[in-house]
Protein backbone atom coordinates (compact mmCIF):
# COMPACT_ATOMS: atom_id res chain seq x y z
CA UNK A 1 0.00 0.00 0.00
CA UNK A 2 1.35 3.16 -0.89
CA UNK A 3 0.66 6.71 0.63
CA UNK A 4 -1.62 8.23 -1.90
CA UNK A 5 -3.86 4.72 -1.07
CA UNK A 6 -3.35 5.25 2.31
CA UNK A 7 -5.08 8.77 1.90
CA UNK A 8 -7.66 7.50 -0.31
CA UNK A 9 -9.11 4.44 2.11
CA UNK A 10 -8.14 7.13 5.05
CA UNK A 11 -10.41 9.19 3.38
CA UNK A 12 -13.24 6.50 2.50
CA UNK A 13 -13.46 5.29 5.86
CA UNK A 14 -13.87 9.07 7.72
CA UNK A 15 -16.67 9.68 5.03
CA UNK A 16 -18.67 6.55 6.29
CA UNK A 17 -18.64 8.09 9.77
CA UNK A 18 -14.85 6.13 10.94
CA UNK A 19 -13.07 8.64 12.86
CA UNK A 20 -10.20 6.25 14.28
CA UNK A 21 -8.32 3.05 12.94
CA UNK A 22 -5.29 0.67 13.81
CA UNK A 23 -3.06 -0.65 11.60
CA UNK A 24 -1.99 -3.94 11.46
CA UNK A 25 -0.41 -6.51 9.20
CA UNK A 26 1.66 -8.16 7.64
CA UNK A 27 4.19 -6.24 10.28
CA UNK A 28 3.69 -2.66 9.89
CA UNK A 29 7.00 -1.60 11.03
CA UNK A 30 9.09 -3.70 8.64
CA UNK A 31 8.42 -0.45 6.63
CA UNK A 32 8.91 2.54 9.43
CA UNK A 33 9.34 4.87 6.75
CA UNK A 34 6.29 4.27 5.16
CA UNK A 35 4.28 4.15 8.25
CA UNK A 36 5.62 7.54 9.56
CA UNK A 37 3.96 8.71 5.98
CA UNK A 38 0.70 6.95 7.10
CA UNK A 39 0.77 9.27 10.70
CA UNK A 40 1.31 12.24 8.41
CA UNK A 41 -1.67 11.16 6.17
CA UNK A 42 -4.18 10.24 8.67
CA UNK A 43 -3.56 13.54 10.47
CA UNK A 44 -4.65 15.23 7.06
CA UNK A 45 -8.13 13.37 6.66
CA UNK A 46 -8.95 13.68 10.40
CA UNK A 47 -8.58 10.16 10.96
CA UNK A 48 -6.54 9.19 14.41
CA UNK A 49 -4.70 6.03 14.59
CA UNK A 50 -5.36 4.15 18.20
CA UNK A 51 -2.14 2.06 17.96
CA UNK A 52 0.16 0.02 15.31
CA UNK A 53 -0.07 -3.70 16.10
CA UNK A 54 3.52 -5.33 15.41
CA UNK A 55 4.17 -9.31 15.85
CA UNK A 56 8.08 -8.11 16.69
CA UNK A 57 9.71 -9.68 14.12
CA UNK A 58 11.57 -6.64 12.52
CA UNK A 59 13.62 -6.80 15.72
CA UNK A 60 17.04 -6.90 15.42
CA UNK A 61 19.19 -5.13 17.93
CA UNK A 62 18.19 -2.85 20.99
CA UNK A 63 19.46 0.20 20.14
CA UNK A 64 18.12 0.20 16.45
CA UNK A 65 14.68 -0.48 17.79
CA UNK A 66 15.12 2.10 20.42
CA UNK A 67 15.91 4.46 17.11
CA UNK A 68 12.95 3.74 15.07
CA UNK A 69 10.33 3.65 17.75
CA UNK A 70 11.48 7.04 19.07
CA UNK A 71 11.08 8.11 15.87
CA UNK A 72 7.63 6.68 15.34
CA UNK A 73 6.77 8.26 18.60
CA UNK A 74 7.41 11.82 17.69
CA UNK A 75 5.49 10.96 14.75
CA UNK A 76 2.37 10.41 16.48
CA UNK A 77 2.55 6.75 17.44
CA UNK A 78 1.98 6.40 21.11
CA UNK A 79 0.76 3.33 21.35
CA UNK A 80 2.14 -0.40 20.30
CA UNK A 81 -0.05 -3.29 20.22
CA UNK A 82 2.34 -6.48 20.55
CA UNK A 83 1.26 -9.61 19.93
CA UNK A 84 2.05 -12.25 22.38
CA UNK A 85 0.85 -15.94 22.48
CA UNK A 86 2.24 -19.25 20.87
CA UNK A 87 0.40 -18.90 18.20
CA UNK A 88 3.15 -15.95 17.33
CA UNK A 89 5.70 -17.36 18.80
CA UNK A 90 5.56 -20.47 15.55
CA UNK A 91 7.29 -17.63 14.32
CA UNK A 92 9.21 -15.04 16.34
CA UNK A 93 11.43 -16.00 19.37
CA UNK A 94 9.94 -14.40 22.97
CA UNK A 95 13.52 -12.25 22.98
CA UNK A 96 11.96 -10.53 20.29
CA UNK A 97 9.12 -9.52 21.74
CA UNK A 98 10.71 -8.97 25.18
CA UNK A 99 13.11 -6.27 23.02
CA UNK A 100 10.48 -4.66 21.85
CA UNK A 101 8.38 -3.74 25.10
CA UNK A 102 11.91 -2.90 26.41
CA UNK A 103 12.65 -0.25 23.42
CA UNK A 104 8.56 1.12 24.00
CA UNK A 105 9.36 1.63 27.40
CA UNK A 106 12.47 3.33 26.89
CA UNK A 107 10.84 5.84 24.35
CA UNK A 108 7.43 6.78 25.86
CA UNK A 109 5.36 4.19 23.98
CA UNK A 110 2.28 2.73 25.31
CA UNK A 111 2.56 -0.92 25.36
CA UNK A 112 -0.45 -3.17 24.61
CA UNK A 113 0.55 -6.26 25.06
CA UNK A 114 -1.71 -8.67 23.63
CA UNK A 115 -1.91 -11.30 25.60
CA UNK A 116 0.14 -10.89 28.75
CA UNK A 117 -1.39 -14.25 29.49
CA UNK A 118 0.57 -15.90 27.87
CA UNK A 119 4.07 -14.62 29.02
CA UNK A 120 4.74 -17.25 31.80
CA UNK A 121 3.96 -19.83 29.46
CA UNK A 122 6.57 -18.27 26.71
CA UNK A 123 8.86 -17.46 29.11
CA UNK A 124 9.27 -21.19 30.46
CA UNK A 125 10.45 -22.49 27.01
CA UNK A 126 13.76 -21.42 25.13
CA UNK A 127 13.06 -17.67 24.82
CA UNK A 128 15.86 -17.41 21.83
CA UNK A 129 14.34 -19.61 19.62
CA UNK A 130 10.85 -20.44 18.06
CA UNK A 131 8.41 -22.86 19.05
CA UNK A 132 5.77 -25.09 17.22
CA UNK A 133 2.73 -25.73 19.38
CA UNK A 134 3.87 -29.60 20.12
CA UNK A 135 6.49 -27.58 22.04
CA UNK A 136 3.72 -26.33 24.41
CA UNK A 137 1.57 -29.73 24.49
CA UNK A 138 4.94 -31.13 25.54
CA UNK A 139 5.46 -28.51 28.05
CA UNK A 140 1.77 -27.95 29.19
CA UNK A 141 -0.14 -31.06 28.82
CA UNK A 142 -1.92 -32.17 26.26
CA UNK A 143 -4.79 -30.77 26.45
CA UNK A 144 -3.56 -27.31 25.90
CA UNK A 145 -5.31 -26.19 23.09
CA UNK A 146 -8.21 -26.29 24.90
CA UNK A 147 -6.81 -24.49 27.96
CA UNK A 148 -5.96 -21.87 25.68
CA UNK A 149 -9.81 -21.56 24.67
CA UNK A 150 -10.64 -21.03 28.14
CA UNK A 151 -8.66 -18.34 28.47
CA UNK A 152 -9.66 -16.06 25.62
CA UNK A 153 -11.65 -15.99 22.75
CA UNK A 154 -10.87 -17.23 19.22
CA UNK A 155 -12.57 -16.50 16.14
CA UNK A 156 -13.32 -20.03 14.67
CA UNK A 157 -11.97 -18.93 11.20
CA UNK A 158 -9.12 -19.11 9.07
CA UNK A 159 -5.62 -20.92 10.44
CA UNK A 160 -7.38 -21.08 13.65
CA UNK A 161 -9.66 -23.50 11.85
CA UNK A 162 -6.93 -26.34 11.65
CA UNK A 163 -5.42 -25.51 14.69
CA UNK A 164 -8.43 -26.60 16.79
CA UNK A 165 -10.38 -28.85 14.89
CA UNK A 166 -8.57 -32.10 16.12
CA UNK A 167 -9.51 -30.90 19.95
CA UNK A 168 -13.07 -29.60 19.41
CA UNK A 169 -16.34 -31.21 19.29
CA UNK A 170 -17.59 -31.49 15.32
CA UNK A 171 -20.77 -31.62 13.44
CA UNK A 172 -21.89 -32.88 10.11
CA UNK A 173 -22.76 -30.30 7.79
CA UNK A 174 -26.13 -31.25 7.54
CA UNK A 175 -26.38 -30.12 11.78
CA UNK A 176 -24.68 -27.50 10.79
CA UNK A 177 -27.26 -26.18 7.68
CA UNK A 178 -30.38 -26.99 10.74
CA UNK A 179 -28.86 -25.26 13.26
CA UNK A 180 -27.89 -21.85 10.96
CA UNK A 181 -30.91 -21.69 8.77
CA UNK A 182 -30.44 -17.69 8.53
CA UNK A 183 -28.78 -15.61 6.03
CA UNK A 184 -25.01 -14.21 7.39
CA UNK A 185 -25.95 -10.42 7.71
CA UNK A 186 -25.26 -9.69 10.98
CA UNK A 187 -21.56 -10.73 10.62
CA UNK A 188 -21.07 -9.49 7.08
CA UNK A 189 -23.16 -6.15 7.54
CA UNK A 190 -21.15 -5.73 11.18
CA UNK A 191 -18.30 -2.32 10.44
CA UNK A 192 -18.11 -2.55 14.78
CA UNK A 193 -14.27 -4.48 13.85
CA UNK A 194 -13.85 -4.24 10.11
CA UNK A 195 -10.31 -4.52 8.30
CA UNK A 196 -8.99 -3.38 4.89
CA UNK A 197 -5.72 -5.03 3.52
CA UNK A 198 -2.70 -4.02 1.50
CA UNK A 199 -4.40 -4.70 -1.49
CA UNK A 200 -7.46 -2.36 -1.14
CA UNK A 201 -9.59 -5.14 -0.15
CA UNK A 202 -12.59 -4.74 2.52
CA UNK A 203 -13.23 -7.57 4.59
CA UNK A 204 -16.51 -7.80 5.60
CA UNK A 205 -16.79 -9.25 9.62
CA UNK A 206 -14.29 -11.34 10.59
CA UNK A 207 -14.72 -13.35 7.34
CA UNK A 208 -10.84 -14.07 6.24
CA UNK A 209 -10.80 -14.39 2.54
CA UNK A 210 -14.39 -12.85 2.29
CA UNK A 211 -13.66 -9.71 -0.11
CA UNK A 212 -15.06 -6.39 -1.47
CA UNK A 213 -13.37 -3.72 -3.29
CA UNK A 214 -13.66 -0.42 -1.53
CA UNK A 215 -14.30 1.05 -4.77
CA UNK A 216 -17.96 -0.79 -4.17
CA UNK A 217 -18.37 0.31 -0.49
CA UNK A 218 -21.69 2.23 -0.11
CA UNK A 219 -23.88 0.44 -2.71
CA UNK A 220 -25.47 -2.16 -2.93
CA UNK A 221 -23.07 -5.22 -4.52
CA UNK A 222 -24.07 -6.38 -7.89
CA UNK A 223 -24.75 -10.38 -7.63
CA UNK A 224 -22.99 -10.91 -10.55
CA UNK A 225 -19.98 -9.42 -9.29
CA UNK A 226 -20.50 -10.74 -5.84
CA UNK A 227 -22.59 -13.95 -6.26
CA UNK A 228 -20.86 -15.64 -2.90
CA UNK A 229 -21.31 -12.80 -0.35
CA UNK A 230 -24.96 -11.72 -1.76
CA UNK A 231 -25.68 -15.98 -1.24
CA UNK A 232 -24.03 -15.57 2.14
CA UNK A 233 -25.99 -12.20 3.21
CA UNK A 234 -29.47 -13.72 1.99
CA UNK A 235 -29.40 -17.16 3.06
CA UNK A 236 -25.92 -17.99 4.95
CA UNK A 237 -24.47 -21.34 4.92
CA UNK A 238 -27.47 -23.04 3.73
CA UNK A 239 -27.33 -20.94 0.19
CA UNK A 240 -23.42 -21.23 -0.23
CA UNK A 241 -23.83 -25.06 0.20
CA UNK A 242 -27.06 -25.34 -2.41
CA UNK A 243 -24.97 -23.02 -4.63
CA UNK A 244 -22.07 -24.82 -4.18
CA UNK A 245 -24.26 -28.15 -5.21
CA UNK A 246 -26.09 -26.66 -8.18
CA UNK A 247 -23.28 -25.24 -9.87
CA UNK A 248 -19.99 -27.40 -9.25
CA UNK A 249 -21.58 -30.73 -7.98
CA UNK A 250 -20.02 -30.11 -4.67
CA UNK A 251 -19.79 -32.49 -1.70
CA UNK A 252 -18.23 -32.18 1.36
CA UNK A 253 -14.69 -33.80 2.21
CA UNK A 254 -15.45 -34.32 5.59
CA UNK A 255 -18.02 -35.84 7.63
CA UNK A 256 -17.57 -33.14 10.48
CA UNK A 257 -16.92 -29.37 10.83
CA UNK A 258 -16.39 -26.55 13.80
CA UNK A 259 -18.86 -24.63 12.53
CA UNK A 260 -20.53 -23.28 9.64
CA UNK A 261 -17.88 -20.97 8.97
CA UNK A 262 -15.21 -23.84 8.88
CA UNK A 263 -17.40 -25.74 6.13
CA UNK A 264 -18.07 -22.52 4.29
CA UNK A 265 -14.26 -22.21 4.12
CA UNK A 266 -13.96 -25.59 2.88
CA UNK A 267 -16.43 -24.43 0.30
CA UNK A 268 -14.75 -20.88 -0.69
CA UNK A 269 -11.65 -23.21 -0.98
CA UNK A 270 -13.69 -25.63 -3.78
CA UNK A 271 -14.85 -22.22 -5.64
CA UNK A 272 -11.41 -21.23 -6.15
CA UNK A 273 -10.29 -24.16 -7.11
CA UNK A 274 -13.12 -24.65 -9.67
CA UNK A 275 -12.66 -20.56 -10.66
CA UNK A 276 -15.87 -19.67 -9.59
CA UNK A 277 -17.24 -16.46 -7.75
CA UNK A 278 -16.32 -12.91 -8.96
CA UNK A 279 -12.63 -11.16 -9.00
CA UNK A 280 -13.78 -8.94 -6.19
CA UNK A 281 -15.04 -11.23 -3.82
CA UNK A 282 -12.53 -14.19 -2.87
CA UNK A 283 -9.61 -12.60 -1.42
CA UNK A 284 -6.26 -12.19 -0.91
CA UNK A 285 -5.96 -15.25 -3.39
CA UNK A 286 -3.25 -16.13 -1.20
CA UNK A 287 -5.11 -16.99 1.75
CA UNK A 288 -6.79 -19.95 -0.04
CA UNK A 289 -2.85 -20.84 -1.41
CA UNK A 290 -1.45 -21.28 2.00
CA UNK A 291 -5.16 -22.24 3.88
Amino acid sequence: MDSAEAGEYLRLVRSFGCRSVHIGGGEPLLKPDQLKKIFKIAGSTGVSIQYVETNSAWFQEFEAAKSILFDLNRRGLGTLLVSISPFHNEFTPFSKVKGVIEACRKTGINVFPWINGFIKDLSALDQNKTHPLENFEEKFGKNYLLRILQSYWIHMGGRSLNTFRSVLKLQTPAQIIKENSSGCAPELSDTSHFHIDLFGNYIPGLCSGLSISVQDLGRPLSENEYPVITTLFRSGIKGIYKLAQKELAYSPSRSGYINKCDLCTEIRMFFIQNDFGGSSELNPKEFYDFF
